[in-house]
């Protein structure tokens, strides 16, 4: 992040940005709790400070008594702290000195037999006087402290407390400061509850707070609207009554429909017919409100269970299940080379006119739009509930920003701006300022690793655009973020977002809290993407990440994967059965598709298709030292031999025959066929094979081509067919009851009249045949 030096060189040259040194100060202070954690960088920039500087001598006497249990030490920096709060008030570095403050209290408070009471006093009048110019993120911890300390404190000194805490809620709910104010509340209704006191006043305002809001936003966003009422009813429903919990519920809902329709211009529903449009538009609504509820809560309780919002954060950042797989959307709609010959023009959604015939071919699938807007909607709604109910603070933000320690001073310093501006609502500036810093985190951390982020040109070398990093970083970001990036960001045919910003395109009404947080997200995920290893040091492996399910315990299904112009060859699974293997041959390139499907799917290709098995085999081990997601050890099922196929088609007809006189359709049969890697006009080739050498019979029943174990049941229909009134249709009624042509000779007329559409008369005349 920012390094010390230059913050507090910026605090000296721009008072009004004095904030990004306390939030360096903030980082150094924890970092000498936890000596581990104090690097040789921090070392070297407090020696390089002026003599004038009590922050190198600090530090030592904080090391003194953190590192060495020293009880001077601790008394010398509580004096260093004292004289460090004056000189940061003179001047007029007020979120400084509230940090300060916080660590003050917070030392004085560590030292047996002895309480902060003074302190907490001091640091009262000083925010009674200042609290209106300090940032809630230097205040927050200093409240928090307080409460802590509660039992300490005279009954006066609460009671001012209380007083406070009011003042700065009712400030920021003058300001429309809503967040700002109901961490105040959230705190005030704290302290009471720990104090024994009342809170039902307190509830209330949170109430009014989330429902002042929403009224206010409505006029702007219905989506804001709907998820501020949604975080209302989350944080105060266990104190609202049941009609008012409803009436939001229903209000939000309506703003959730409303928004869609207005807002989410980058999630088309694609061939909406008038009879089926509602009900799509409120399937989509409710997956989306499903999928929000579930990263909501899932968030909470990795929160609970951690103690750290900056760890479920991470954890959320290492979730693949948020990306969309673009590899299963293109073999869903296999989108064939032809797509590319007729002429196209790309719209933005503003309706600029971007390309005709554009010469780079877009790979990115043309139901992308609708998968990806919904799943990521869905998490830039989450992320904002959590914000707004305060699970997720700036420092959670700063934490993540720091670990990596990768970014230039001024990318850290535009960055920090940016969060401070989304988190005081402020999204239309965040949007702007974090934009542009996109690119540049990424630069920065591609830089910190010592991996270039620059492409060999004629005479030298240059720095790759945003798109160039995306389009050529499928090793840097994984292969589907990678596309999820460029759609997002810089690809014409997807949201284009960044390019659109950057040439005036944008809507007003899409630079919102959405665009904000998604891009703040994507903005960490890219950093410890490329600089994981420093995140897994700090943190270790993500235990509680989400991911798609694998496919341990599902029966083979290789639907997906079948195509008339393309060859299934081979396929595997792998030892721990989550994996699956797919080999896959194109007969007009001379390419082999290789898809590892484990609950994602990745594709690899090997460029050649005059292989032997073993060659193939070897070939796939060698992608793998690449590509550790492939399986070392699976068991290859080859299906490039008619017999093979042939002995996999008679498996799937003897599953579904029980009996001599059973039948079944072909298309059943195709449709299991395409599940085991065959196709369709390969399974016909198939069964008119086996027809042909008379293992199996097929006949027309009722219009569909059926097949047949033996002759019994052609017997059987063409028998009942010689009595009057027996027509195809009971014929075939006839045929499907009975098991074998024994079981038909057999039978009475009772049993005759238990077929559908035999009355007692035919059943009588049946029974007679025999």
């Amino acid at each position: 992040m920012v390094r010390l030096l230059d913050a507090l060189d910026r605090a000296r040259s721009d008072p009004e940005k004095e904030s990004h040194y306390a939030l360096q100060l903030d980082r150094l202070f924890d970092s000498v709790r936890e000596p581990s954690r104090l690097n040789e960088n921090t070392r070297l920039q407090l020696d390089e400070m002026e003599d004038d500087n009590p922050l190198p001598e600090l530090v030592d006497d904080l090391s003194g008594w953190y590192d060495d249990n020293q009880f001077q030490s601790a008394l010398d920096a509580l004096d260093q702290l004292e004289a460090s709060i004056a000189d940061a008030e003179q001047k007029d570095w007020l979120s400084v000195a509230a940090q300060y403050q916080y660590r003050r209290i917070q030392l004085r408070a560590g030292l047996q037999g002895h309480n902060a009471t003074d302190e907490i006093e001091e640091v009262l009048d000083f925010l009674r006087d200042h609290h209106e110019a300090i940032s809630s993120t230097f205040i927050t911890p200093i409240i928090e402290i307080v409460i802590e300390n509660l039992d300490d404190l005279s009954n006066s000194i609460k009671d001012r407390w209380f007083v406070l805490l009011e003042d700065i809620s009712d400030t920021h709910r003058a300001n429309n400061q809503f967040n700002q104010e109901r961490e105040g509340r959230r705190l005030l209704r704290q302290f009471k509850q720990q104090d024994g006191r009342d809170t039902a006043d307190v509830e209330r305002t949170l109430i009014e707070s989330y429902q002042t809001e929403a009224n206010l936003i409505a006029s702007k966003s219905q989506l804001q609207k709907a998820d501020i009422l949604q975080s209302g009813i989350a944080e105060c429903g266990e104190y609202m009554d049941d009609e008012q919990r409803r009436d939001w519920k229903q209000e939000a809902l309506r703003a959730r429909r409303s928004g869609i329709e207005s807002e989410l211009t980058q999630i088309p529903i694609e061939n909406l017919s008038e009879e089926d449009g509602d009900s799509l538009e409120d399937a989509l609504l409710q997956e989306m409100e499903q999928n929000t509820e579930t990263l909501v809560e899932w968030f909470k309780q990795v929160k609970q269970e951690t103690g750290s919002s900056a760890y479920a954060l991470y954890c959320l950042v290492f979730s693949s299940k948020l990306i969309p797989d673009v590899n299963k959307m293109r073999l869903t709609t296999e989108e064939f080379v032809i797509s590319q010959l007729v002429q196209r023009r790309i719209y933005s959604p503003e309706a600029h006119s971007l390309a005709i015939d554009p010469t780079e071919v877009e790979t990115i699938p043309n139901a992308y739009a609708q998968h990806a807007g919904s799943t990521m909607t869905s998490l830039g709604n989450a992320l904002y509930q959590l914000i707004k109910e305060g699970h997720l603070t700036p420092a959670d933000v700063f934490q993540l920003f720091w670990i990596g320690d990768s970014l230039s001073p001024d990318t850290g310093a535009f960055l920090t701006d940016g969060v401070l501006d989304l988190y005081d609502g402020n999204h239309i500036q965040g949007l702007f300022v974090l934009m542009p810093h996109l690119e540049a985190a990424i630069v920065d951390t591609l830089r910190s690793i010592g991996r270039p982020a620059y492409s060999i040109v004629d005479r030298g070398t240059r720095q790759q655009l945003l798109g160039g990093l995306f389009r050529n970083g499928a090793d840097i970001f994984g292969q589907h973020y990678a596309v999820y990036l460029r759609w997002r960001y810089t690809s014409r045919q997807g949201m284009n977002l960044r390019n659109r910003l950057t040439h005036g395109q944008l809507r007003y009404n899409n630079a919102n809290y959405l665009n904000a947080v998604l891009l703040l997200f994507d903005i960490l995920k890219c950093m410890i993407t490329i600089n994981n290893s420093a995140y897994l040091t700090y943190f270790s492996v993500p235990s509680q990440a989400l991911t798609p399910a694998t496919n341990y315990g599902r029966g083979l299904d290789l639907s997906l994967y079948t195509d008339l112009n393309k060859q299934l060859i081979g396929y595997g699974r792998s030892d721990d059965g989550h994996s699956i293997l797919v080999l896959r041959q194109d007969p007009h390139d001379d390419r082999i598709e290789l898809f590892v499907d484990r609950g994602s799917i990745n594709h690899y290709d090997i460029n050649t298709t005059d292989l032997t098995r073993d060659e193939l085999i070897d070939r796939i081990d060698d992608l793998r030292s690449d590509h550790p997601s492939i399986p070392e050890n699976v068991d290859y099922t080859w299906l490039d031999t008619d017999d093979l196929v042939l002995h996999t088609i008679k498996k799937i007809i003897d599953e579904a025959l029980d009996s001599p006189a059973d039948s079944t359709s072909q298309e059943a049969v195709l449709d299991t066929a395409t599940t085991r890697g065959i196709d369709e006009s390969t399974g016909r080739f198939a069964i008119s094979m086996l027809d042909d050498r008379g293992e199996i019979i097929t006949a027309d029943v009722r219009g569909d081509e059926h097949i047949l174990r033996s002759d019994e049941k052609l017997q059987v229909f063409e028998t009942a067919r010689r009595i009057d009134g027996i027509g195809t249709y009971r014929g075939w009624n006839i045929a499907d009851y009975f098991k074998s042509y024994t079981a038909f000779e057999d039978a009475d007329s009772e049993t005759f009249e238990q077929v559908d559409g035999i009355g007692p008369r035919l059943a009588v005349e049946l029974s007679s045949l025999q």
